[in-house]
């Protein structure tokens, strides 16, 4: 699948980060892609992600954010996180491997191993003014 909207990939850690930049990006009609790393769904589990989806769905619509998963090499997470239908997903495979992996994800309508650059919100204190820097550039 191709982007097609102006979407903004952030790495976020907790609900909080999510919910602010959610309610900054509706002002500006931007749809925000939250990328959650290998390392959290590693220690939490799967069902973290989707909890973390359903905490979002309660506040907002499904429409205003979208969901990248890391999966490193874990296969079995993979193919999970394509059937819950996560929106985005990256996976370091080989190419046979990746080329099986997609046609499984094309099935469910899930985007593969985008390039992307992503916005780190650890370190940062104004979500809102570091928005607004990105979108005017």
């Amino acid at each position: 699948m191709k982007l097609k909207k102006n979407y903004l990939f952030f790495n976020v850690n907790n609900i909080r980060q999510a919910i602010e930049v959610i309610s900054i990006c509706k002002t500006k009609k931007i749809q925000p892609v939250f990328c959650i790393k290998f390392y959290l769904i590693n220690g939490f589990g799967p069902d973290w992600i989707i909890e973390f989806r359903n905490l979002l769905l309660k506040k907002f619509k499904k429409r205003d954010f979208k969901i990248l998963v890391d999966c490193s090499k874990n296969y079995g997470l993979f193919i999970n996180l394509v059937q819950q239908k996560i929106d985005f997903l990256q996976i370091n495979v080989d190419s046979k491997t990746l080329f099986r992996l997609k046609n499984i994800a094309k099935k469910n309508k899930v985007t593969v191993n985008h390039k992307i650059s992503i916005i780190n919100l650890a370190n940062i204190k104004n979500i809102k003014l570091k928005i607004q820097k990105i979108y005017k550039l």
